[in-house]
């Protein structure tokens, strides 16, 4: 996998990422404050912090933040977002940046890890965490129902290269296992403790295509093809009362170093 390019099209679709792509449960954000211990004035860092989606949840309890994301212009929309907070973002590659010693009581990763190169992730995260800090991993996972609506939907995925990694839920909990054994296989973490859950987002046509549109195999398509895809997503929505219902799995992996 080319980490590099894929970052440079995650970049290039910053406005419809920032706009469409969908946040996380505040259940999910409030686990990780209350299972890790951290108050006011605790050092996080966020991997792959995009616009800062799931470092938005966060503001308010006075925690000193620091995001690295490959992608300009998702950094610049960020530190605009949080200039007046305890909250910096950075342009780089976290496998690559110098953290110059500093150390964190949580390192956090939202729908981004798996664009982390291994082992060296997992052994950054525990070099630069405090004695007693935890990794904290969460994704949400696009869930398909067995169900009309859901089976049109990954047809017209599949027409356009795909719009996003649809997954079944028996495919959900091989990747929850997945993860939890690349944790415990490096040796560096406690045995992560595992928090789900299921929600969902309605999505009307033109907000379902600016999610597609942050999809890397999507944006790709022609003009002509998004277009084609586009009348197919409003024709779709327009079965449904004009609205697409998503369901999300979020899953969070709360694994404290050794």
């Amino acid at each position: 996998m080319n980490f590099h390019k894929e970052s440079e099209m995650f970049n290039q679709a910053a406005e419809y990422y920032d706009n469409y792509r969908p946040g996380y449960p505040q259940e999910i954000v409030d686990s990780i404050i209350s299972a890790t211990g951290i108050i006011k004035s605790s050092d996080l860092l966020e991997i792959g912090c995009g616009s800062g989606k799931a470092t938005g949840q966060l503001i308010g309890n006075g925690f000193n933040i620091l995001g690295i994301d490959p992608g300009e212009d998702l950094v610049r929309i960020g530190n605009e977002r949080f200039k007046n907070e305890n909250v910096s973002f950075v342009k780089g590659r976290f496998e690559e940046y110098d953290f110059a010693q500093k150390k964190f009581d949580v390192v956090y990763a939202a729908q981004s890890f798996h664009w982390v190169p291994q082992p060296i992730g997992y052994q950054k995260c525990a070099d630069i965490l405090k004695d007693n800090g935890f990794l904290a991993l969460f994704w949400n996972m696009y869930v398909l129902n067995d169900n009309d609506t859901d089976k049109e939907l990954i047809e017209i995925s599949n027409r356009y290269g795909g719009i996003a990694d649809f997954v079944t839920k028996s495919e959900c909990e091989s990747r929850i296992n997945s993860i939890v054994s690349q944790i415990v296989d490096s040796k560096l973490f406690e045995e992560p403790r595992v928090i789900r859950k299921l929600w969902q987002q309605d999505y009307t046509a033109d907000e379902f295509y600016g999610f597609a549109l942050t999809g890397n195999r999507f944006m790709q398509n022609s003009d002509e093809d998004k277009q084609k895809a586009y009348n197919d997503i409003v024709a779709l929505a327009e079965k449904n009362g004009g609205i697409i219902e998503r369901p999300y799995l979020c899953v969070l992996y709360m694994a404290k170093k050794k």
